[in-house]
């Protein structure tokens, strides 16, 4: 595989190696350090490595990233920003002038460290983290790299916080504060389906059949961009069916009434979206607006730190503690498997675990 061994005049030895690419020359002081180069050539070689790494910034790589590799992967278009969002903020004013081939741990440590010290949360780092790790991996696999060195790091962890949700009582407390607040009812659903606030901004008459009592969750509205748009589901697991309770369909079924009401009312004004929560001329509505309802409404009953994600939490919670088996709240929920839902629900399992054992051990007379 190679030539022999050269001495230079310059007192430096070399060697020919021949590459799929063609004949490559390694240089060093000494023999035992040209020889050590051209084996790890050899290494690089056996493994369908590039012989040498990129010499190309990590700037100019995320460029291309960002424009293909990620444009066009099957992630969530949310996590699509999220992450050209890290490089764009973090990864690329930090180590965007380092060679791809000269990449090392410690520099993704030093990211790491300056996020901390930025007093970002271990979950903020752990998706910057998350990021580099994808677009270097890419970069590995177009054979820019031979391995990536983000590998080598162990990811940030991310304590699990207890999801707050509220009490029956609370909730009472909240609806009766949110009565008159136009988007009200669309509380009142995430409430009664687990819905993400995103996905309830984005349902679609076209996706609710009021005969069968269901419900298809397809899409999530999102700001991006300057403007609102429909994207796709968080997870391939959360397009999924949902099954509508009595109360739910009364409640869409008077959404639908006021609608029509409103589309008359607004004339050659209105913009017909087919979305089921809108504003009063029909078009999208701020996701941003069913927090403010929230907040309004949790700051007049009195409660602290309620979110719309509250809501989604109090669905799972209750479900759970109503007996509701885990599998069917996961799949409600839209997870991306169980696992998921039994550690953020771990503590209301435990309980509905223990009332469960009670019933069976009262069932058979013990």
């Amino acid at each position: 595989m190679a030539a022999g061994m050269k001495k230079r005049a310059d007192g430096r030895y070399q060697l020919k190696v021949t590459t799929p690419d063609g004949p490559r020359i390694v240089y060093g002081r000494t023999r035992a350090d040209v020889r050590g180069k051209a084996e790890e050539m050899r290494t690089r070689i056996r493994a369908g490595s590039p012989v040498r790494d990129a010499s190309r910034t990590l700037a100019a790589w995320i460029a291309e990233w960002e424009a293909t590799y990620l444009r066009v992967s099957d992630r969530a278009e949310s996590t699509k920003v999220m992450h050209a969002g890290y490089c764009n903020h973090w990864i690329v004013p930090t180590l965007g002038h380092i060679p791809l081939g000269k990449i090392t741990p410690a520099d993704v440590t030093r990211l790491m460290l300056a996020m901390k010290e930025a007093g970002k949360a271990e979950s903020t780092r752990r998706n910057c983290y998350t990021a580099l790790r994808k677009a270097l991996d890419d970069a590995v696999v177009n054979g820019l790299l031979a391995a990536n060195p983000v590998h080598r790091i162990k990811q940030p962890s991310a304590r699990r916080s207890e999801a707050r949700f509220l009490t029956l009582d609370e909730v009472a407390l909240l609806m009766k504060a949110a009565q008159g607040l136009r988007y009200v009812d669309a509380l009142r659903l995430i409430l009664g389906t687990g819905l993400r606030r995103g996905e309830a901004c984005a349902l679609r008459w076209e996706d609710i059949d009021l005969v069968r009592g269901e419900a298809k969750v397809n899409g999530s509205l999102v700001r991006q961009n300057g403007g609102l748009r429909v994207v796709d589901t968080k997870t391939d697991k959360s397009r999924r069916k949902i099954a509508l309770s009595a109360h739910m369909l009364a409640l869409l079924k008077s959404q639908k009434a006021r609608q029509a009401a409103e589309r008359l009312t607004a004339g050659n004004l209105w913009v017909e979206s087919g979305l089921v929560f809108t504003t009063d001329l029909g078009k999208p509505i701020e996701p941003q607006n069913l927090l403010r309802t929230v907040r309004i409404a949790s700051q007049k009953a009195g409660l602290q730190g309620v979110k719309v994600h509250s809501l989604r939490h109090t669905y799972a919670t209750t479900a759970l503690m109503a007996g509701v088996p885990l599998k069917v709240v996961s799949v409600n929920m839209g997870h991306a498997s169980i696992q998921i839902t039994a550690d953020i629900y771990g503590h209301v399992t435990d309980e509905a675990a223990r009332a469960a054992a009670e019933k069976v051990s009262v069932a058979l007379g013990f």
